[in-house]
């Protein structure tokens, strides 16, 4: 887990480092575009649900999966009434969701990986 937990925060310094010479070189926003919607969610999903199906699993996994697919569902549940009269209610909240959640999500699985690997 040591291992896994150096690359995840290699991918956050990379984003972090990335956005900041995006104000400078426009170049490097891209890829803190790919880095932040791409790589790291795809490589934290993945070493979770490794650790999630191992026997030394801890409850703090379960509850961070239990985040990722309730996001998910709200997400998918909400896109079928984008043809309500209530659409800009609709939008806020997705705007809301899209922004505050996966960064939560991120945050979350990166301290308890971070509090599972010092064990």
């Amino acid at each position: 887990m040591k291992i896994a937990n150096f690359g995840n925060l290699a991918i956050i310094f990379s984003v972090i480092i990335s956005a900041i010479l995006g104000q400078y070189y426009p170049d490097c926003l891209g890829v803190t575009f790919v880095l932040g919607l791409f790589v790291m969610p795809v490589y934290q999903l993945l070493v979770g649900s490794v650790w999630f199906f191992s026997p030394n699993r801890d409850k703090r996994i379960n509850l961070y999966f239990i985040g990722v697919i309730t996001f998910f569902t709200v997400v998918f549940c909400t896109n079928s009434f984008h043809k309500t009269d209530n659409e800009r209610i609709f939008e806020q909240i997705l705007t809301i969701l899209f922004q505050i959640v996966p960064i939560t999500l991120a945050i979350y699985f990166t301290y308890i990986l971070n509090q599972y690997s010092r064990e």
